[in-house]
């Protein structure tokens, strides 16, 4: 006979549903990416949309081909992303009606499309396992003739075809490319200046009703064979390696989307959710480059780089949550990788001790900035005098080491941490108060006002950063060195600046025009400083949220993405989902892609972290379940959420109310809960205690594997 906690626990995992997932349809299909049908591997991928009346176009990508000219000031010119090209599919008569669908279970896309001379399909694959890229023309009910053309992209800055960017004086244009054959194969050769190059290569296997163009793009950046290399690896790929491929392909996919699964009673929003898992494996994998701002997916942009003062922060932001630490991983091999170009990123001064990083960047994270003690910056560009961009994407590696408790993962976080803040404390002097202000002016992000002395934006970072130092140093006992100095600054660091509209952007400038970056909110979300449950500061939250709303002119799709999780915050889902349907109706495009002048990946994202967040949060120590759930979402369930700590979280609510909860403990410790439950049963199967609390929370100590199992009582 079941003991009776084990009984419950069973019980309980069969009430959460699976999630299934379908199909994402784009009809009509459009003439640019943002209504095209897409696939990807995290380094290769493939965009199909039409282009012109008789032609379909599917773009082609790989995330790493960026140019690595020697620095320069000019780094989105002489580092920037490259785009490759496209196959031109010409149906030779007139396009009458098109659709487009991608298989999220399959990964798999494929773009229909009807003419006076019948029907043809373009199925693209991207395998998940190997760099190969399946482009399948289904001919069967289709009388006409096609013809497929690669059409390649010049080897230049991207940017450069923008007039409001600021060009070098000096551009040196990469060799031209060339067309070649050998054999079967055929093939676009691309060298670069700064050495090796790239080649995107092709050949045609064919049945009665389908042609596939097996494809592959090779890139070196420093052999001279490297379109060798390249057919090399494309005939390695015979039908059976193929359909091997497609077999690892799907299981590959199938692995990937049971690590976390959300229900929710909105189609709109549970296909957008799904997408936008679909587009982060599609992006990045944990072996893969890290996410830029386009993923495979390139288009003309004056974004060909890295950016580091939002963007990447916010495209990272879901996959804890989802329990993806695989994607969250190419993040973090990218800061692990580049930590001498870290330090030559300080002023010369500085660099014993210090690192940080600029606006923008290539792959190797080489970007300056110049902020230092006596030293006059007006003339210096935005982007160099940002201080607070290095702790802000270091967030994202804390919370990569919560989820993991990992100890080899801490003593890599911590020394970069630690070094990331001693920059900062450079430029710290104490004022005629005693309080430590920044004592030369930085860049508050996109605001026109924002250089300026201790600018919101740096005051909050600096704050989590010493919270963290502080933290992670009492985990190892508090002997760091440096840990009363942490502590002192943090106790007598200058209050964040305000007036009676709110915070301001920075001492002596408050936010008077339209601005959509929240740099001056971030002590609100994403870091918790100022939070909801001080009942002393919730109308300066509220104020502050409503004053920056209240200027539309600029604000963004990410500014709603960010009012959103700090509603969440709040406990207002109303209010969140209200923000949230401006992003998705005004902002977001067919296919969920975004764009501002270019392809830029982290909105959505970002949007997929604010849907998170209206039914799981932590912050302030505690763990949230259903937090801020819109009032009309009755039916709302997760499986697997990750939680701080290494908790997997998932539950249930059904007609409004939360009816059953699970934790499980994968490192043990201690966790408190906050649930909307009157009167919660608690079970735990494994090693651990509870105990409730007289505010409602539920206090957890678990040993490594316990199951916590909460319900309602009836």
């Amino acid at each position: 006979m079941m003991k009776p906690k084990t009984l419950f626990i069973i019980i309980f995992a069969t009430i959460l549903p699976v999630m299934g997932f379908g199909q994402f349809k784009v009809a009509p299909l459009g003439n640019t990416i943002y209504e095209g049908v897409f696939t990807g591997n995290g380094l290769l991928g493939t965009m199909t949309y039409l282009s012109g009346k008789k032609s379909v176009r599917i773009d082609i990508g790989r995330t790493d081909v960026y140019d690595h000219r020697a620095n320069s000031e000019d780094k989105l010119f002489d580092k920037a992303r490259l785009s490759l090209g496209h196959f031109d599919l010409d149906l030779g008569s007139a396009i009458v009606q098109s659709r487009g669908d991608i298989h999220l279970k399959e990964a798999y896309a494929v773009a229909t499309v009807s003419t006076d001379q019948g029907q043809i399909k373009v199925k693209t694959t991207t395998l998940s396992n190997d760099n190969i890229i399946l482009l399948e023309v289904l001919k069967k009910e289709f009388k006409g003739k096609y013809t497929l053309n690669w059409v390649a992209d010049s080897a230049i800055s991207p940017r450069m075809k923008f007039s409001y960017t600021q060009k070098p004086k000096r551009y040196l244009a990469n060799p031209a490319g060339k067309n070649g054959q050998e054999g079967h194969i055929k093939y676009y050769e691309q060298a670069l200046t700064a050495g090796g190059g790239y080649t995107t290569a092709y050949l045609l296997r064919s049945t009665k009703d389908t042609d596939t163009y097996v494809v592959t793009v090779g890139y070196n950046q420093k052999s001279t064979d490297f379109t060798q290399q390249t057919l090399a690896y494309l005939l390695k790929f015979g039908v059976r390696e193929i359909n091997a491929g497609l077999k690892q392909h799907r299981q590959w996919w199938t692995n990937y989307f049971k690590a976390s699964t959300l229900e929710l009673p909105d189609s709109t929003y549970q296909g957008f959710y799904d997408m936008q898992l679909y587009k982060l494996a599609s992006a990045t994998r944990s072996d893969k480059p890290a996410m830029d701002l386009q993923g495979p997916w390139t288009s003309p942009t004056p974004w060909p780089a890295y950016w580091l003062n939002l963007n990447m922060q916010l495209a990272y932001s879901p996959t804890f949550k989802a329990n993806h630490l695989d994607i969250a991983n190419s993040l973090i091999q990218m800061i692990d990788q580049n930590k001498d170009n870290l330090r030559l990123n300080v002023p010369e001064p500085y660099r014993y001790n210090s690192i940080a990083v600029g606006r923008s960047s290539a792959p190797d994270l080489w970007s300056p900035v110049l902020l230092q003690k006596g030293v006059s910056l007006e003339k210096a560009s935005d982007g160099d005098k940002e201080l607070g961009n290095l702790v802000w994407l270091l967030h994202s590696y804390y919370q990569y080491y919560r989820a993991t408790l990992s100890r080899d993962v801490y003593d890599r976080l911590f020394p970069l941490l630690k070094e990331a803040v001693n920059y900062h404390l450079h430029l710290l002097e104490k004022d005629q108060n005693g309080k430590y202000a920044i004592a030369v002016k930085t860049y508050s992000p996109e605001y026109s006002k924002g250089f300026a002395y201790n600018t919101n934006y740096d005051l909050s970072i600096l704050t989590w950063g010493l919270k963290a130092l502080l933290e992670l140093d009492d985990e190892r006992g508090g002997n760091d060195p440096l840990h009363a100095v942490w502590k002192d600054v943090l106790e007598h660091l200058v209050e964040y600046p305000q007036n009676t509209d709110g915070f301001m952007i920075a001492k002596d400038v408050p936010y008077d025009e339209s601005h959509r970056h929240y740099s001056h909110l971030m002590m609100i979300y994403p870091f918790y400083d100022v939070n909801w449950d001080q009942k002393e500061n919730r109308e300066l939250i509220e104020k502050s949220i409503a004053h920056w709303q209240s200027k539309k002119q600029w604000l963004q799709g990410y500014s709603f993405s960010g009012a959103a999780s700090m509603y969440a915050m709040m406990g207002r889902g109303d209010a969140a989902l209200a923000s949230l349907d401006v992003l998705l109706n005004k902002y977001v495009k067919a296919n969920t892609l975004y764009a501002e002048s270019g392809p830029v990946i982290e909105t959505p994202l970002a949007a997929m972290a604010s849907i998170q967040e209206l039914c799981l949060q932590y912050w302030n120590g505690i763990l949230r379940v259903f937090p801020a759930v819109p009032s009309k979402w009755k039916d709302v369930s997760f499986n697997q959420f990750l939680a701080d700590g290494g908790n997997l979280i998932s539950a249930q609510r059904k007609n409004g109310n939360t009816v059953a909860v699970e934790v499980k403990s994968q490192y043990g410790g201690t966790l408190k809960l906050k649930l909307d439950m009157l009167n919660p049963i608690v079970k735990i199967q494994g090693k651990g205690k509870y105990t409730k609390q007289e505010d409602g929370l539920i206090s957890l100590e678990l040993n490594k594997g316990a199951i916590v199992a909460i319900r309602e009582s009836k």
